[in-house]
């Protein structure tokens, strides 16, 4: 018998396990072979374990640094990447490096047509998850009893074997530690049972090397060099912290790609933590330049500028709602683009950036409270991390069923049985104030521009505010809700509507991207080399020239 097949025998006999009236515990059913060769087969384990760890009792059992790990291991870097013949300047990349999900899309140009090669890179299929999808990549880390770390749909796996008990935990939301404090944190024996030092960062980082490898593999099988020049996304954060985010992506972006060259396909199969941090610790030794890694771009704006078509007339204001699973984005954008009469403008309006960390996992949350107080389940439970756990481990996929069927129904693991109604759902006070939340944001950013671009619109009773949704919560009926009627600012009620789900350029250059475009639209838009300039000032915007721009152009007649 293998240790797979062990753990999930086991994992089924613990299930069965009741809790009585009087407080103990008692096993129901009959005890098959199986079950009872898994528990011989454990026993054994345990029993060689220990032994092993007698013969080693010499050795420490603290927490290894990747500076310790790196002077016992030596582990050859791959630097091949650094070394490679420029590569062609009308190819680019850009990384969405999503909480739940991760995308990236290659633009190659043809600047005697204008015509623009689109690769919504399928992540999925080296990602071994076509059935979940071929264009994402799950970005979910697992750290397994033994030490090895797991990507994607096989951390997944690998959790609900080991940790469908409760007692261990995944790592789904890695990508919040760079937008919040806790990037430099120590990640707890709950997520990483091994006596290996590592920090969120440190997650991060191993998480873009997995996802440099998918891009890898795509980039060979469409015959392009694994130096393209890439931008990434990244949540509309401000001052200071958005600089400093940048700057730490920038670096992980670049660190992500020696890595992946390093560990290769072994990442398909789990890799040693150990050998991950000494793998760190070597390429950190001294300080490297990552020339094929480009600039950040906000979510917004990479969907703002996969909107445009810079060849047909545009005259909008345009509110992108970007809502994701750990964040929701929002930025206002003025596009004015006329061929025939030479105008070329496109402008991110100034202090209209605005994140709020509410999101596909805030949801989550509250669902995962509804279930429990549903089921009864108390602090005072025996089990109740271990209730809590499990459903944590399994959360998104009862949020999908809820919002597609429209009401849920889960077993947790004390056998208690609980049904949830999606109108019991968005009744529920903490999502509501999702939605109002939300809603009080684009207030917020209409109420503190320039009283001009409201104007802009009350100055035609035919205008109205375009608002852009995109990213895997588009369709929440929430977020939808903010597309509808009129919204009232300063004491003036603004028109909106829903702008093109698929923007018609995309349509008539392939009409196959529309199924995935609210999810891709991001890295769609910031891998075009035409983007919108961002920074608060009007620009005109053309191939990668930009120049400022008068304001005044924006108030000619007919405009």
């Amino acid at each position: 018998m293998n240790i797979i097949v062990a753990k999930i025998l086991l994992e089924n006999l613990l299930n069965r396990v009741e809790l009585q009236d009087d407080g103990s515990k008692q096993l129901t059913g009959v005890l098959t072979d199986a079950e009872l060769e898994a528990l011989q087969f454990a026993v054994a384990q345990l029993t060689s374990e220990r032994r092993e760890d007698t013969e080693a009792s010499s050795e420490s059992t603290q927490p290894t640094s990747a500076s310790v790990l790196q002077q016992d291991r030596e582990l050859e870097l791959n630097l091949n990447t650094l070394s490679l013949p420029e590569p062609p300047n009308d190819v680019r990349l850009c990384l969405d490096f999503g909480t739940a999900m991760s995308k990236a899309t290659l633009v190659h140009e043809n600047d005697d047509t204008d015509i623009e090669e689109i690769h919504v890179l399928r992540l999925g299929v080296p990602g071994d998850q076509e059935e979940i999808s071929e264009v994402m990549l799950i970005s979910s880390v697992f750290i397994d009893g033994d030490g090895f770390l797991w990507f994607g749909k096989s951390a997944v796996n690998r959790s609900m074997i080991e940790g469908g008990d409760g007692t261990r935990q995944r790592l789904d939301n890695i990508k919040r530690s760079l937008s919040e404090e806790g990037h430099d944190d120590i990640v707890s024996k709950r997520f990483n049972p091994t006596n290996v030092e590592v920090t969120y960062g440190d997650m991060v980082l191993a998480y873009l090397m997995f996802l440099t490898w998918a891009v890898n593999r795509c980039l060979d099988d469409l015959g392009y060099p694994l130096n393209l020049p890439r931008r990434y996304a990244m949540p509309c954060l401000t001052g200071e912290k958005r600089r400093e985010t940048s700057h730490r992506l920038k670096q992980l972006v670049g660190e992500a790609q020696i890595l992946a060259d390093t560990f290769g396909a072994d990442l398909a199969n789990g890799i040693p933590v150990v050998d991950f941090m000494a793998a760190v610790g070597n390429l950190r030794h001294c300080q490297r330049i990552f020339p094929f890694v480009a600039e950040g771009i906000t979510e917004p704006l990479g969907v703002a500028s996969s909107i445009v078509s810079w060849t047909n007339q545009v005259d909008s204001l345009i509110l992108v709602i970007d809502v994701g699973a750990g964040t929701s984005d929002l930025s206002l954008y003025r596009l004015r683009i006329d061929p025939k009469e030479d105008i070329n403008v496109a402008m991110e309006v100034e202090d209209s950036s605005r994140v709020l960390t509410e999101a596909g996992n805030h949801l989550d949350k509250i669902l995962i409270e509804l279930i429990i107080k549903k089921g009864g389940i108390t602090s005072d439970n025996p089990r109740w991390e271990n209730i809590r756990g499990a459903l944590e481990l399994e959360i998104r996929d009862h949020k999908e069923t809820l919002f597609n069927e429209g009401s849920v129904f889960i077993t947790l693991m004390n056998s208690t049985e609980v049904e949830i109604e999606l109108n019991e759902f968005l009744e529920h006070n903490a999502v509501k104030s999702f939605g109002n939340n939300l809603k009080e944001i684009m207030v917020q950013i209409l109420e503190s521009i320039d009283e001009s671009w409201v104007g802009w619109i009350t100055a035609n009773p035919k205008r109205k505010l375009a608002v852009a949704l995109t990213g895997g919560g588009s369709e929440l009926p929430m977020v939808r809700a903010l597309a509808e009627g009129s919204i009232s600012v300063n004491g003036k009620d603004i028109p909106v509507f829903r702008s093109k789900q698929f923007p018609d350029w995309l349509r008539e250059l392939d009409e196959n991207l529309e199924y995935d475009y609210p999810r891709v639209a991001v890295s769609l838009g910031g891998a075009r080399k035409q983007m919108i300039k961002d920074g608060g000032t009007a620009n005109i915007t053309g191939g990668d020239v930009t120049s400022s721009a008068v304001l005044g152009g924006f108030y000619t007649k007919g405009n």
